[in-house]
């Protein structure tokens, strides 16, 4: 976001990145031998998943992270809308945030919000304004 915003003062490598990477249709490798399809958007490692966890640990989480859930939805409506606006005409015109990513997260950051907390729709809803 920063680099786009950035324009033509952005770094070179930056711009190069934005316009071959950022591409829901360009994050894949189809291994030819097998069919097999492996989607990489970063190389810094695996973590485990909240939901993975034992239900005492996840009670400890959520005790411990009341407050900063709600920091954190604002923070990630926040996001969510300015990638909506990057993905509209009047920024880059094409999609960056993937539906298989949006579904992925859904599912992880369910417990926001009392449960109720869906990133797909919040995306959607925030595409839908830039329209």
């Amino acid at each position: 976001m920063l680099y786009y915003r950035l324009g033509k003062r952005a770094p070179p490598a930056a711009i190069s990145y934005l316009s071959e990477s950022c591409h829901c249709d360009k994050h894949h490798d189809v291994n030819k031998t097998n069919g097999t399809i492996h989607v990489q958007y970063h190389n810094m490692g695996k973590r485990s998943n909240l939901k993975d966890l034992p239900l005492s640990i996840q009670s400890k989480v959520a005790n411990l992270t009341l407050a900063d859930s709600f920091v954190y939805l604002n923070a990630l409506t926040h996001f969510v809308q300015e990638m909506a606006w990057l993905e509209s005409r009047n920024a880059l015109g094409r999609r960056v945030v993937c539906n298989h990513v949006l579904e992925k997260w859904d599912s992880e950051l369910a417990y926001l919000d009392g449960g109720r907390f869906n990133l797909t729709q919040l995306y959607q809803d925030a595409v839908m304004k830039q329209q």
